[in-house]
């Protein structure tokens, strides 16, 4: 955060680059970008997506969206580089490797100053941080309840008792106050499986995106209430009761043509007609039969076969994405779980083929680029955990920051509004864990911002 922020532009080469510049274009590159090839096009349209490209084509300079660079064009310079790209700017040693490698050779870059900090009024923002991380604190709890009540939901269906009195015990309790919110902020940070918890996660993600989506869009929700809209999410998985027991609580991920996956692949089929013996709305039969089909149904991954996605009902496609976005973020035994961020971009690129665009794009604005409880670096070098996202700036996100520029953990955390405080951006997502290890989820809950 700063007031009075001097800045000097200047014109510098890469040996030049020093850790207190911010890079506002490129200017200069070795001979493999004039002109350059297909390999490198598609490098530099990938990397510098938003941003403006300075070429010569046929002779004639011209300045073009990045997206629209072709293989011959001689790249002269990449300017009005958006705050997304802000780890690409923020000078730092590690950058600066990678520009060496990737041969840029010089830059037109800020050179700034700290002055004071900047003092806004952030009172109510404060407030409603800290009771977000005690309600985190509190839903630990019963996340772990949870998730014992839905194994148990699964092994007593196996054995032909569909009560969801357990069940409904939980939704009643989750869907209270900001718990449901509070649950998908830590999916990343808790303990996980791929059965259980993931019923949970899954149930709290689409409750949130399900409820903005409809009021963004004014929409009208199929369900009664928040109470059948979450049970229907958490009931997606239910036909995993028809999965032997041995096969679901494997540590060990098997191969897609694998005689165990097959077993796996017939649990949305099984849900649906347990749901259906259980007297459910279709709607939530619907969800629990079709949430693995793709936009194109035609790839291996799509199961049931031979159903089409525009066949599918909207809250189904819905719970498809969130079963994606949940499968990413959250750990499992055999793999490292991504940060948020990095799920949500993964996402942006497989939408319009695994994914309706104009769904993920809703998502995106219910979830942000930066989903709470998201651990970021910021521009000022300092760290923090996203603790609100705005409705209009998803990419200015507010931070509770716990940790200095020099890597020293804060004894007063303090708030951040990116949204307010446009001197400062979002440098890059973290991976919490390499941090904190397995303390990172005690290190979230313990924040306190004064």
């Amino acid at each position: 955060m700063t007031e009075g922020t001097q800045t000097n532009q200047l014109d510098v080469s890469i040996s030049d680059l020093t850790d207190n510049m911010f890079i506002v274009s490129y200017t200069g590159f070795t001979d493999k970008y004039r002109p350059m090839d297909d390999k490198t096009c598609k490098w530099v349209r990938l990397n510098f997506k938003g941003s403006s490209a300075v070429i010569i084509r046929a002779s004639n300079q011209s300045t073009i969206p990045v997206e629209e660079v072709e293989p011959g064009d001689e790249l002269c310079a990449i300017k009005q580089l958006p705050s997304s790209l802000a780890n690409i700017c923020k000078v730092n040693r590690k950058l600066v490797d990678e520009l060496k490698e990737r041969g840029f050779t010089s830059f037109k870059v800020n050179k700034t100053s700290q002055a004071k900090p900047k003092q806004y009024d952030l009172t109510e923002a404060i407030d409603n941080a800290n009771r977000f991380v005690q309600t985190i604190k509190e839903s630990v709890k019963l996340c772990k309840e949870a998730t014992t009540v839905v194994e148990s939901m699964i092994d007593n269906a196996r054995q032909g008792n569909t009560d969801l009195k357990e069940i409904e015990h939980q939704v009643e309790a989750i869907t209270s106050g900001q718990t449901s919110e509070a649950i998908s902020a830590i999916i990343s940070l808790k303990e996980n499986d791929q059965v259980y918890a993931h019923c949970i996660d899954v149930a709290v993600v689409f409750q949130a995106a399900y409820n903005e989506i409809v009021r963004i869009n004014g929409l009208k929700s199929v369900f009664k209430d928040d109470k059948e809209l979450m049970l229907a999410a958490f009931l997606h998985d239910i036909g995993k009761a028809k999965v032997p027991k041995d096969v679901l609580d494997s540590t060990a991920p098997f191969k897609r043509d694998s005689k165990e996956m097959q077993l796996i692949r017939t649990h949305p089929e099984a849900g649906a007609k347990l749901l259906e013996s259980m007297g459910m709305p279709d709607y939530i039969c619907n969800m629990a039969h079709y949430h693995h089909v793709k936009f194109d149904h035609t790839m291996s991954s799509s199961y049931p076969q031979g159903v089409e996605y525009k066949d599918i009902l909207f809250e189904t496609k819905l719970l498809a994405l969130v079963d994606a976005y949940q499968a990413l973020t959250a750990g499992r035994s055999y793999k490292k779980s991504w940060t948020p961020p990095a799920v949500m971009r993964y996402l942006d690129a497989t939408a319009g083929v695994e994914f309706d665009l104009n769904l993920w794009q809703d998502f995106q604005k219910a979830m942000g680029h930066y989903p709470r409880g998201s651990f970021v670096k910021l521009s000022d070098g300092c760290y923090g955990f996203v603790v609100t996202v705005p409705e209009k700036e998803i990419l200015r996100p507010q931070v509770a920051v716990i940790r200095n520029a020099d890597n020293e953990d804060l004894e007063n955390h303090y708030l951040i509004d990116l949204a307010l405080d446009k001197d400062i951006t979002v440098a890059q997502d973290i991976d919490v864990k390499e941090i904190y290890g397995d303390k990172a989820l005690e290190v979230f809950t313990n924040v306190s911002i004064k």
